[in-house]
């Protein structure tokens, strides 16, 4: 509402001052007067426009909340999510194993007996057949080449690796410069803890068909041996092992593809306790705790939505904008309810053995509508049904695409239901906009009003202006007159 500017009753307040016109104040007048022809419905719509905009924080709020559910149905989706996995080794200190693909380990027991662990080639390179004198002795007048053979899955033949620094460092240099070609590497290493002599110590990779030779261009007393594959100290040989009674080879002693989701790493081919050869117990447990959390993690976020949908619907606070935020959408909102009480009351499209809907799994609905799960219900149905429920739940899919025609399980098509709602162009997000043309139609109304305001104030100005100038006319006039009649009396009084 205009507040009056000081300014428009100048010519008012010199009436008064002058003692002149009618006294009256006729900007506060017509002021109070439009006042009274548009607060009223000014206020009305004042009103209407705060409902509508705590509105949209209500719906904003409660679309959260719906998607907190939402999601909640999309973690029940996967059936390779519904177990907790576990790996475990009856000899740790021989065998240790690391879950790395949840998703893929079965449960079950594999029997494992190590008859040999891999191992690398290793040749001692020395000078002449004896240790160099230090690791920084010349052993050689100048650079001298290195010719590399290899097999296994890398062959080489008589690559040539040249050595630019003539000495044991200067070899362990040039080799481990090329290690990711030829696979071997190099160090040097002190026979006697008490003498300088050193030699270079050669290692290739695990497994037995990965041989190598090294030898050098150098003749006579500086001539390089140890370098060829029959004057290995270690020859190469692969992890053995009989797995349920087959025996398996690998390169390597950390395999991933012996027991699907596992890493094992063998560490010892003895058993200490009983000298004979290491045997282990590998475990794969599973159970349905993680199952249990989503429910409950469902459970939770539903009865969560239903206490903020009341408190959204229910009794206005003056101190608390969002309670009853929502109390002119009462029947919306129960729309919306019964809406997602009817999708987890629904049956799955992939039912299995009598079960197909959260009730025959142990999800119950309690009197005010909050859910629970029945212990002894869901008890029963996962030691004797799992299989069947999860079927149920997941169609035995994991990311089973949304767009997929195939069957879907009941939880994906509970999340399917519920992001209709809270999707951008959902139904929430179709409410949130009507509030929001609203808004916009309530500040459209109230500028016309305000608008109207002005025109009967300025109305009301004219006419009691057009007012006071007769008042002051009329008092000009009867002052004349009066002074007339003085002037007539004492006329006449001196005649």
């Amino acid at each position: 509402m205009s507040e009056i500017d000081p300014r428009q009753n100048v010519g008012s307040q010199i009436t008064q001052a002058l003692g002149t016109g009618s006294g009256v104040n006729i900007q506060e007048l017509a002021t109070t007067l439009a006042n009274a022809e548009t607060i009223s419905g000014i206020q009305a719509v004042e009103d209407k426009k705060a409902v509508s905009e705590v509105a949209i924080s209500g719906y904003g709020v409660l679309k959260s909340s719906v998607a907190v559910l939402m999601r909640s149905f999309e973690a029940l989706e996967d059936a390779d999510s519904l177990l907790n996995k576990s790996a475990a080794s009856s000899q740790p200190e021989g065998i240790e194993v690391e879950m790395i693909g949840e998703s893929l380990a079965a449960a079950g027991t594999t029997e494992i007996e190590v008859l040999a662990l891999a191992r690398s080639q290793q040749n001692t390179l020395m000078q002449d057949s004896n240790p160099f004198a230090s690791a920084t002795a010349t052993i050689s007048s100048g650079p001298f080449n290195l010719s590399v053979s290899t097999t296994g899955p890398t062959v080489l033949s008589g690559m040539v690796i040249t050595v630019s620094n003539p000495t044991p460092q200067g070899i362990v240099d040039a080799m481990n410069a090329n290690t990711a070609q030829t696979g071997i590497r190099a160090k040097l290493l002190q026979p006697e803890y008490s003498e300088d002599d050193v030699v270079v110590v050669l290692e290739g990779k695990p497994g037995g068909t990965n041989t190598f030779e090294v030898t050098s261009s150098l003749t006579g007393a500086e001539t390089l041996t140890g370098g060829e594959a029959v004057e290995a100290q270690r020859d190469a040989d692969d992890l053995r092992v009989m797995m349920n009674g087959l025996e398996v080879r690998r390169d390597n002693n950390t395999p991933t593809d012996l027991i699907e989701g596992v890493r094992l790493t063998f560490k010892k081919e003895i058993d200490p306790a009983t000298r004979a050869a290491l045997t282990a117990n590998i475990v794969i447990n599973e159970d349905a705790g993680s199952l249990e959390d989503k429910l409950g993690n469902m459970i939770q976020a539903h009865n969560d939505y239903l206490t903020l949908t009341a408190y959204l619907t229910g009794k206005r606070d003056p101190d608390d904008e969002l309670a009853g935020s929502l109390s002119n959408e009462k029947t919306q909102v129960g729309m919306l309810k019964q809406m997602i009480r009817s999708a987890i009351g629904s049956t799955s499209q992939t039912s299995s053995n009598g079960f197909g809907t959260l009730r025959q799994l142990g999800v119950v609905t309690k009197l005010g509508g909050e859910l629970e799960l029945d212990r002894a219900r869901y008890d029963i149905a996962i030691a004797e049904n799992f299989d069947d429920v999860r079927t149920m739940l997941t169609a035995d899919t994991t990311n089973q695409s949304r767009f997929s025609p195939a069957p879907k399980g009941l939880a994906q098509s509970i999340a399917l239901t519920l992001n209709d709602k809270v999707s951008d162009d959902g139904w929430i997000e179709s409410e949130v906009q009507g509030s929001v043309a609203e808004v916009a139609r309530y500040e459209d109304q109230l500028t016309s009003l305000n608008e109207r305001y002005e025109s009967i104030k300025m109305r009301y100005l004219k006419q009691f202006a057009a007012m006071e100038t007769l008042v002051q006319r009329s008092n000009s006039t009867g002052d004349y007159l009066a002074g007339q009649f003085k002037a007539m009396e004492g006329a006449y009084d001196k005649g």
